[in-house]
């Protein structure tokens, strides 16, 4: 924390932090997918066993990740408040997300684009059967629209994946006072009191 200490807080600072933070964090998720996609590669009962106990990693790295990033905010500036507590965990679940939705995009469009091609193909044949000429035009028209639809779809999934753990860690690392109002101390109640 000594890096930290005794810098007041201010908004620019916030958005500094929360900016490489989010990098971080988004590569660090990206590197846990790729290892994810490659023991999912190896096959068979082995690669479904590695492969879910990474997810399963990934998850618990994550929330213990969060945690550990809004408590090293929390205590390293002065006049830090529970409300900038929030908006600092909210801004770092927003760069993140856009680092490995727009990953997702660069992967399906440049890296691996024969497996979007071919998945593409896949729902091609698999829908012919059951869908009339205009229902098969109306999807056909959907296929352009697929990597937007992905990065949306990952940054509202990501997002809300940050904004859930700042929710709830944020409440214990900063609680509440409920004496604050009676005694007006106002936000200067959910400050960290440095001397601790």
């Amino acid at each position: 924390y000594s890096s930290l200490m005794n810098k007041e807080y201010t908004p620019s600072a916030g958005w500094n932090k929360a900016a490489v933070t989010g990098l971080i964090m988004g590569l660090a998720t990206i590197a846990l997918s790729q290892l994810q996609g490659l023991a999912s590669s190896i096959g068979g009962i082995a690669g479904t066993l590695l492969s879910s106990a990474i997810w399963v990693a990934r998850i618990i790295a994550c929330i213990y990740l969060f945690k550990g990033i809004l408590t090293r905010f929390a205590g390293g500036f002065t006049g830090i408040t529970k409300g900038n507590l929030v908006g600092y965990g909210l801004k770092v679940a927003l760069f993140s997300a856009l680092i490995v939705s727009g990953f997702a995009v660069v992967e399906m469009l440049f890296i691996k684009p024969d497996t979007y091609a071919e998945a593409i193909s896949q729902m091609r044949e698999a829908y012919s059967s059951v869908m009339d000429s205009n229902s098969m035009a109306a999807m056909e028209k959907m296929f352009p629209k697929f990597p937007a639809i992905m990065f949306t779809t990952s940054m509202v999934y990501c997002f809300i994946w940050g904004w859930v753990l700042t929710t709830i860690f944020s409440g214990r690392i900063m609680p509440d006072d409920p004496f604050s109002d009676v005694f007006g101390n106002g936000d200067n109640a959910n400050r960290l009191d440095k001397e601790q």
